[in-house]
Parts: structure tokens; sequence; C-alpha cells
């Protein structure tokens, strides 16, 4: 190995002499670097791992940090072939996995290398001169040498611009994923930073681009993850990938990105942008927009929308931040400190809309998954929602939310529909507006529309576990049972712990002829979650009709508990009461709805084939028809 000379563009390595030169010119370079590149141009176009390098740099025996050696010997290697990692034109960079030499090699001898490299001889005398034909002949010949290495080195730049420069066209690309940003700041305390930005550039590219980019909640499920970028790409169901780190340093923000083929896991731009901390939200629109023009070319020149790139108080912007991890969590105490976060961002800035909107999501969902008064926390979800829309109209998360309280609270529900399309036109890609608009059209019996929106609320968030049991409770809702267990067998895979698919499960099980499965997965359901209406109410119903009268009185009583407290409506502890053959206090649990004027009245009992039980009853058909008008 020692003995070989590589050739490849204008460069020149002799191992023997330990010299890499170009023309007459030596490029000095150290053992490591120059052991690096050997390795490389054993293996032209194809990747050498991070493993494969430290097993020839190092001996196994050598004690050295080989991630920073690596690092180091690389860039020593990019610096003497004048390349670089953002625009390179001899190594790519592999992400996580190593490195691929671009260009073709040809090796020879140590000693024909170093006789092609001397300089020729001057003429001694007339003796040695070469005719006249034979200079003819070595000229056509060194004429014919020179196309034919023209036409090669012309080739060459043709298959290196086609494949590792030329940028595709939009119509290239289908799908994107960011995953999340890596905290590289000295304090380890800040992930809630890193994560930040991950959703702003999330949520900046899903509103430019025409494409499908996915949701928050599907790729933080890869954070630390070790799977390669294209077992994600498979399972995320994307063609491009992103990926970076965030390092954060006194007022400092680097955010450091890359773009990657998922297909040929291939690196295609990467940059690096530093700015003061209160100017983050334009690092976050820069950043958004060369990845928009890298995907796309002339998408890239399309704004991200101004207000995002405004100077910001830092301390708001970090509040917000904070609010926004614990609201991710989805627990009473995380909604807690979620609500306070907001609450100090909205006291130092009381103009800044996203903590607003911030806020107006935290009321919006307090009594789903706390113990909150129902129509106060709506109430007050509503406020924040108006009033983020006050200071931005564009904000497409409020809209979403305005639409979701309409739903829910509001007697004229039907006005929900406008607001979760404006938060689409906003942001097409935004999962829970399409998420929540499918529940507005199943309860105004467009059954088909609202089964098309969850499907693409799914395919924008494919692994959200809610959002998998949610289209498998649709499904079960209009009689597809089998594709409805698919469904919600996948929520139960991706979160074990979530209860809620077990109860709808439960609910097929039951309507399938298999009782004894369905009790089973009611007090799966129960075990997981045991304090939510929804479930109690389910596995009450599912219980009582499967003969289990005891414990369905006893999930009964906890849901009238609830009532009292104003945090849940009458229709879950109805649902348990038809379980147990009581169709009279039923009846009047959802009058007591009816006359309340919740949300869309009875509108929404169509979710449960349980209140099928009800339709002959003349009571219902009136109460029914009040709910029409």
């Amino acid at each position: 190995m020692k003995n070989r000379v590589y050739r490849f563009a204008q460069f020149e390595l002799n191992l023997a002499e330990s010299q890499l030169r170009t023309g007459a010119s030596i490029i000095l370079l150290q053992e490591k670097p120059l052991i690096l590149l050997g390795a490389l141009l054993d293996n032209p176009q194809q990747l050498v791992t991070r493993e494969q390098l430290r097993e020839r740099m190092w001996d196994s025996r050598t004690v050295v940090n080989y991630e920073q050696g690596i690092n180091v010997a690389i860039k020593k290697v990019r610096d003497a072939l004048g390349d670089s990692a953002e625009n390179p034109k001899f190594i790519e960079t592999v992400a996580k996995k190593g490195y691929r030499l671009m260009v073709p090699v040809n090796v020879v001898s140590a000693e024909l290398g170093a006789r092609a490299m001397d300089p020729i001889p001057p003429v001694a005398n007339d003796s040695t001169v070469p005719s006249i034909a034979a200079v003819a002949r070595r000229a056509h010949r060194g004429l014919f040498l020179s196309v034919i290495a023209a036409a090669i080195v012309c080739a060459a730049g043709f298959w290196i611009y086609t494949t590792r420069v030329k940028p595709r066209h939009a119509s290239q690309i289908r799908s994107l994923a960011v995953l999340p940003l890596q905290n590289l700041s000295p304090d380890s305390g800040q992930e809630y930073f890193a994560d930040g930005i991950t959703e702003e550039v999330i949520t900046n590219l899903a509103q430019t681009l025409p494409l499908r980019v996915i949701s928050r909640s599907s790729v933080m499920r890869f954070k630390h993850t070790d799977k390669s970028i294209a077992e994600i790409a498979r399972e995320l169901g994307v063609d491009d990938v992103v990926e970076g780190s965030v390092a954060r340093s006194g007022d400092r923000v680097r955010v450091t990105v890359q773009l990657i083929d998922a297909a040929e896991d291939r690196h295609l731009w990467a940059q690096t942008y530093e700015r003061r901390l209160q100017d983050i939200l334009a690092i976050e629109a820069e950043v958004s927009r060369a990845i928009a023009g890298q995907v796309g070319g002339s998408l890239g020149l399309q704004q991200i929308r101004p207000a995002n790139s405004r100077p910001v108080d830092p301390q708001v912007y970090e509040l917000c931040l904070l609010g926004r991890f614990h609201w991710n969590k989805r627990t009473a105490a995380d909604f807690a400190k979620a609500e306070d976060y907001y609450q100090q961002a909205i006291a130092r800035d009381p103009s800044y809309a996203p903590a607003y909107a911030g806020l107006a999501n935290v009321y919006a969902l307090l009594s789903t998954y706390g113990t909150a008064p129902f129509r106060d926390s709506f109430a007050k979800s509503a406020a924040a929602a108006h009033r983020a829309l006050e200071l931005d109209e564009g904000l497409a998360e409020a809209h979403a939310t305005l639409g979701y309280v309409a739903v829910v609270l509001n007697p004229e529900w039907k006005h929900s529909e406008p607001e979760f399309r404006r938060a689409i036109e906003l942001d097409p890609n935004n999962a829970l507006a399409h998420h929540w608009l499918a529940y507005y059209l199943f309860f105004a019996g467009r059954y088909d529309e609202a089964l098309a929106q969850i499907a693409l609320a799914r395919q924008l968030d494919p692994l959200s576990a809610v959002t998998n049991a949610d289209e498998g409770h649709f499904l079960y809702a209009v009689h597809h049972f089998s594709e409805a267990r698919a469904r919600l067998q996948q929520a139960i895979e991706l979160e074990p712990e979530l209860g809620q698919p077990h109860e709808t499960l439960a609910l097929v099980e039951l309507e399938s002829g298999h009782p004894a499965d369905a009790v089973k997965e009611a007090h799966a359901g129960l075990v997981l979650d045991p304090s939510t209406a929804n479930t109690l109410g389910e596995a009450g119903y599912v219980l009582a009709s499967a003969g289990e009268t005891q414990e369905a009185k006893e999930l009964l009583a906890r849901l009238k508990d609830l009532e009292h407290k104003g945090s849940t409506v009458q229709v879950f502890s109805a649902m348990v009461e038809i379980g147990l053959g009581q169709h009279d206090q039923a009846l009047e649990l959802l009058t007591q709805m009816v006359d309340l004027r919740i949300g869309a009245g009875l509108q929404g009992l169509g979710q449960w084939h349980a209140f099928d039980e009800l339709s002959t009853d003349s009571r219902f058909q009136k109460l029914w028809a009040r709910t029409q008008l």
C-alpha cells in the first residue's frame, strides 16, 4: 500500500514519500490527515465509515478521543484540497456515518508516479532531437490523449454537478422531516431551547413549502436515536431529512443545519448561522428560507412570515419555549407550569402574540387532562386566542384553537369550520387543524370528509399515537372494524402508556361479539388512564354491557363527581347508564346537556354506537330535533 500513488483531479498523493502534490507544489499534511485521505482514496465514491477510519488511523491500544481526532483530520484534508463541508467538491459527509470521496481515482506505483511528476529534462545536443515525423506523431498522440483526458474531466464534472451539486426541482421531493436539533450548549438544561427552535423551523417550512412537512410530535420520537437517516425516513415516509444542532453561549446562538437525501443517505447542503439571542427569530426565518431554497429552488424566495423575523425580547422568547416544552408533555402538572410561563411572557411583553396563542392551547386542553372547570377553561382559551389574533391575524394555531373551542363549547358550533379552514390556509401542514376539523366534519354528518381529514392528519404526524387512535375511533364509528383494529393497535404500539386506544378497541371487540376481549381492553385502558372522563365513560359502558355491573357503577360515581366539579359533560355518564339499561337516566342527562347548550348538542353522539339504543325513543327524537334548531 505504501508504494502507491493516487491521482485524482489535479492532485497526486505519494504515500511512500508522504507527499500530497498539485503540479510542482507540495502540500504539507500531518500523519493522521494523510492516513485518512489514503483511506478515502482506497475506496473512491464509496462510504468509508468513521469506525473504519478509527481502525485505520489508530492502534487498538491507543487511548484518544477518536471522534474529535477524525473531525480535526477531515478538516485538515479539506483545507489542503480547497474543499468545504458546506459545498463539497471532493469529500462528502454522510451524516452520522462517515465520508465519501466524490471523484474517480487512478492508482499507479510509486516509481511511475515519481517519474510522471518529474520535469522534462532540457535538450542536450542535436543528436537527441527527434525527427519531425516523430515530433508529429508525439504531438498527435499528445493531442489525442489531451482530448480523452478533457472528456473524462468533463464527464466527471457533469456527473458531480448532476448528482451532487445541481439542486433538485420541487417536483422531485414530496415530503420533508426536520429532526430534533441537537443541544450542543454547555448547559445540558438548554434542551427545551433546541426543541423550541426545531419546532419553529418546522412551522416555518410547513407554512412555506407546498409539500408534506412532518409534524413535531412524530420527529421528536427520534431525539437521541441511533437509527440511520434511511431508517428514520422510511418510518416517517419522507424524501429528505434536515438535521443539525443548536449551541447557546451567553447572548449568542449558533444554529447548524444540513439537508440529506434520505434515499441515498447523501449530504446535499449545510450551513451555520450565528446571531445574538434577540435575533433568534431572524435566524429561524433565515434557516427556513435556505432549506426551502435547497428543497425547491425558487420556493426559497417565498417569504417566511415577516412577523417571525422581528427582534424579540430574549426572556419573552425563552419563557414561551418553556411554556411549549411543558405543554407538549400533556400532564396536569405540566399544563400548570406551561400556563405560568406564558403568563410571565405576557406580563413582560403584552404585545407578543405567540404567548397568547400558547396560553390558549393550554386552556383548551386543561379540562381534558386535568380537573379544571370545563366551561371556564374553554372561555379562557377563546379569550386568549382572540387576543393573539388581534395582535397577529396570521397565527394558524390560534385559528385552530378557536375552531376547537367552538366545536366543544359554542352553541353555534358551525362557526368552527371557517376557523379551521383559515388555519389550514395559513399552514397546510398543521396536523392539529386537520385533526380537529375531522371532528367537526364528523359531528356535521360528513363522514367521508372527516375520514379524509383524519387520514391527512396522520400522514402529517404518522407517529402520533393520539392521531392514530382517533382515526381508529372514527373507523369504529362507521363500522369499519378491521381497519379500526389495525389503526388502534398501531397507536398502542407507538405509545404503550396511552389508555384511550384500549377503550376504543374494547368497543370494537364488544360489538364484534368478543365480550371477554372487550373487558380485558377496558381494564387495560383504565389502568393506564384512570381519571379521564372519556376513558371512564367508554370503559363503564363496555363493562356494564358485558355484565360487570358493580364495577360500571363505580365508574359512573367517579364521572358524577367530575360533573359536580364542572370538569366534564354528561354524555359520558349517559353512556354508562345505557350500558346498565337505565335509559330514563341517560335521557335526563342528555336533556341537561342540551339545556346547557354545550357545543354541538347531540351531534357528537354518532361517535358511539351506544346511543343507537335510544334512537327509537320519542323523547330522544324530540331532543334531537331541538339541537337541530
